[in-house]
């Protein structure tokens, strides 16, 4: 068993409103994988958490859709004690040590490279690095 299986099956139990297992769901994730994901958030269960999602921390309401890869020691969640958590769209690459924080939409395609701090919207197909992030390259359909 992964902690996107823990974490699917404690979503469906809170979606049915089941209202203890999905929080012994969520102790037994913390537990046994080292990552903080609670059954609020919204996860395709396409998304891949590497190294088992070690060190991994999800705010409650983030959204992440399909195909997305979340490296090692990474931070998705609110900002300033408010809950307003990132969207994450398709096919996105989280870098390990990434902070998304905010009420920010990271576009499809998007790439997040390591260590970077990303605080404002990142548009679809565009790579960003840096902290603050800063877009380093725009990949276009030609270069597809």
């Amino acid at each position: 068993m992964s902690n996107i299986v823990t974490h699917n099956i404690a979503r469906w139990l809170y979606v049915k409103k089941v209202h203890i297992l999905p929080k012994v769901f969520g102790r037994l994730t913390r537990l046994l994988y080292t990552c903080e994901i609670p059954y609020t958030a919204e996860i395709h269960s396409s998304v891949i958490f590497a190294h088992k999602g070690l060190s991994v921390v999800i705010g409650q309401d983030t959204k992440i859709e399909e195909n997305t890869k979340i490296l090692q020691n990474v931070t998705i969640g609110g900002r300033n004690g408010v809950r307003a958590n990132p969207k994450i769209g398709k096919n996105v690459l989280v870098g390990a040590g990434a902070c998304i924080l905010g009420n920010v939409n990271i576009g499809d395609n998007a790439k997040i490279g390591a260590n970077a701090v990303i605080l404002s919207v990142v548009s679809a197909n565009t790579t960003v690095v840096g902290v603050p992030g800063k877009e380093k390259a725009r990949e276009t359909n030609e270069n597809l």
